[in-house]
C-alpha cells in the first residue's frame, strides 16, 4: 500500500516513528508535515486560537493536491486538529479508491476541555476534527471511552490504537558515575503538570523521607509546589538520552495518567518497563489487567498507599529487580513494541482499503 501519514511530526516518538516502521513492514510511506505551515505570525495565531483562518485553508488545499498527485491508497491523519471535512469530502471525490482514517491519541470529547472555564483556545481546538469525523473510513482512538462517542458523532468505524514502546530508544541502559550521580533518586517523575492532584502524592513521598527527582515543563511552578520548588530546584523537560537516564537512575518511576484525557493508561506505562524500570502507577483496570499487581507493577490508589509502597520497596531492593524484570518480559510478551502495534494497525488498514475498494466497486 501507499500510505500518506498527514500530521504535525513534532515528537519523533508519534507520526515519524510509525511511519519509519510501516515502511519496514514493506509499505510505502508518504510524510505530510502542516507544522512549517503554522510558524509564521499568522499561523501562529491560528494554531493559538484553534482558528481556521488562510494558513489552515493553504495546509488543506496542499493536502488535497498531495494525496492526488501520489495516487495514496491510504490517508492517515494524525491528530487532524486543522483538517476540515471539506478537505476530505474533496480528496475522497477526487480519488474515490483512497480510504481515510484518523487516529487521535488525544480525548477530543473530554468535558475538561469544553468546560465553560476553559481558556477559548481549549474549547476551539477540536471543532474541525469532531465535525471531519463522519468523512473518515475509520476512525482510531487512544482509549475506550472515546469508541461510543466517535460513533455518536457520525463515525463509521472506530478502534483502538494502544500507546507502545520503542525497543531501540526503550531499554535498560548502564550509567556513568558522573551520570548516576546526576539521576540517582528512590523516586522520580517525569511528566508534565496537570491540575489533578498529582502534586500532593510528590508532597507525601517527600514528606515520607524518600529522596524524589521531578522533570516536566514549566507549569511546576511555586503556586504548584509551594516550598517543593527549593527542593526540587530546577524542574526541566527530558528527552532522549537524558529521558532514559533519570529513568535508570530512579530506584521507582512513577506514572500518573491525565484526567483531562481521561486516561487509565499511557505511553510511560509501556515505555518505563521496557527500559527494566518498575512502574509504580496509579491503579485502573486496565492497567490491572495487563501487569499482575506487585509482580510486574505497582499501583497506588491514595498517596498514603503510594508512600507505604515506596517506603516498603526502597528497603527491598531486590523486590524492585524482581517486578522491574517481570514487567519487562511482560511488555514484550505481550506485543506492545511499537513493530507489534503498527503490524496489527496495518492489517486494520489493508482492510478497510479492501472494504472500500468493494465499496467503490458496487
Amino acid at each position: 500500500m501507499r500510505i500518506l501519514i498527514a500530521g504535525l511530526f513534532q515528537y519523533d516518538w508519534y507520526e515519524k516513528i510509525c511511519a519509519d516502521t510501516i515502511e519496514d513492514l514493506g509499505h510505502e510511506v508518504i510524510r505530510f508535515s502542516w507544522r512549517k505551515y503554522f510558524t509564521s505570525k499568522l499561523g501562529r495565531v491560528e494554531a493559538a486560537l484553534g482558528w481556521s483562518g488562510p494558513i489552515t485553508r493553504e495546509v488543506n488545499n496542499k493536502l488535497i493536491q498531495t494525496v492526488t498527485e501520489h495516487q495514496i491508497d491510504v490517508l492517515l491523519v494524525w491528530r487532524g486538529t486543522c483538517i476540515n471535512k471539506k478537505a476530505l469530502q474533496l480528496i475522497k471525490q477526487r480519488n474515490p479508491h483512497c480510504t481515510l482514517v484518523s487516529y487521535n491519541n488525544d480525548d477530543p470529547f473530554s468535558p475538561k476541555y469544553s468546560a465553560k472555564n476553559a481558556p477559548l483556545n481549549q474549547r476551539r481546538l477540536w471543532q474541525t476534527f469532531i465535525k471531519a469525523i463522519p468523512a473518515y473510513d475509520r476512525n482510531f482512538v487512544y482509549r475506550p471511552v472515546n469508541i461510543p462517542e466517535v460513533l455518536q458523532a457520525g463515525g463509521r468505524q472506530a478502534d483502538i490504537l494502544l500507546p507502545y514502546f520503542i525497543p531501540a530508544s526503550n531499554q535498560p541502559i548502564e550509567l556513568s558515575d558522573a551520570q548516576f550521580e546526576q539521576f540517582k533518586c528512590d523516586v522520580v517523575f517525569i511528566g508534565h503538570y496537570e491540575a489533578d492532584g498529582r502534586e500532593r502524592y510528590l508532597q507525601q513521598l517527600v514528606a515520607g523521607g524518600l529522596d524524589v527527582k521531578l522533570y516536566g515543563g514549566k507549569y511546576w511552578n511555586h503556586q504548584v509546589l509551594g516550598d517543593l520548588v527549593d527542593y526540587f530546584g530546577e524542574i526541566r523537560e527530558v528527552y532522549g538520552d537524558e529521558y532514559r537516564q533519570a529513568l535508570a537512575g530512579a530506584k521507582m518511576c512513577l506514572c500518573f495518567l491525565s484526567k483531562l484525557n481521561r486516561d487509565t493508561y499511557t505511553r510511560r506505562c509501556f515505555e518505563i518497563p521496557a527500559c527494566g524500570k518498575l512502574l509504580l502507577s496509579e491503579r485502573t483496570d486496565d492497567l490491572m489487567s495487563m501487569f499482575k499487581e506487585d509482580e510486574e507493577a505497582v499501583f497506588f490508589s491514595s498517596p498514603a498507599e503510594l508512600v507505604e509502597k515506596a517506603l516498603w520497596l526502597s528497603q527491598h531492593p531486590a523486590e524492585i529487580e524482581r517486578i522491574a524484570r517481570a514487567g519487562r518480559q511482560r511488555v514484550h510478551q505481550d506485543g506492545h513494541s511499537v513493530q507489534d502495534r503498527m503490524k496489527e494497525f496495518v492489517n486494520l488498514l489493508e482492510k478497510t482499503h479492501l472494504e472500500s475498494l468493494v465499496q467503490c466497486s458496487k
